[in-house]
């Protein structure tokens, strides 16, 4: 009898997650008013029909791009400064990138991964090294990227988070920006 309730109440956990899940990866605007998340098509773009077509959707993001960082205070979502960065996404699924950093202190250009998720989103992770104004290193930065391509596929449209690790390895810090690109061409 208690194992059943414990199932009952894990198979309900289950359902709840799953359910968010889904409605949680659908795109709404009401500015949209094309039609086109009728249901249909939204299949469609969510899940592929075939392999092809999810690596063609995959390879959109493939190639370089200019991009703004605006650093956010996490709690106000406050803007607090802007700065350039560059990113390059590698068909296989690595990236790098290359940003300004927090002035005075140098950073490393950032390595890491992207992957599809369906439609037009993505998510990346990398990771780049600080160091202190005598050269020395401080520490690591590790960003997480959830970006969205715009339909012509020439804008980006990401929110990060970035946890921020001193030389030991213990988190110090915590991060979030948003961040607008476009293709470089």
């Amino acid at each position: 009898m208690m194992k059943n309730t414990f199932l009952k109440t894990i198979g309900t956990a289950a359902l709840a997650i799953f359910t968010l899940v889904i409605f949680a990866q659908i795109p709404a605007s009401a500015q949209d008013t094309s039609g086109e998340a009728q249901l249909g098509e939204l299949s469609d773009e969510l899940f592929p029909q075939d392999e092809s077509a999810r690596r063609a959707n995959a390879r959109k993001l493939e190639g370089v791009w200019d991009i703004l960082v605006t650093f956010r205070n996490c709690q106000t979502g406050e803007a607090i400064r802007t700065a350039p960065t560059m990113s390059t996404y590698v068909r296989g699924g690595t990236m790098v990138e290359f940003g300004t950093g927090s002035a005075p202190l140098p950073r490393s250009p950032g390595q890491g991964i992207w992957s599809y998720i369906a439609g037009r989103r993505y998510t990346s992770v990398f990771k780049l090294f600080r160091f202190g104004a005598d050269g020395s290193f401080i520490g690591t930065t590790k960003v997480y990227r959830h970006i969205e391509l715009s339909r012509n596929e020439n804008i980006l449209n990401i929110t990060s988070a970035s946890e921020v690790f001193n030389a030991s390895g213990v988190l110090i810090a915590n991060g979030c920006t948003t961040e607008t690109g476009t293709r470089f061409e």
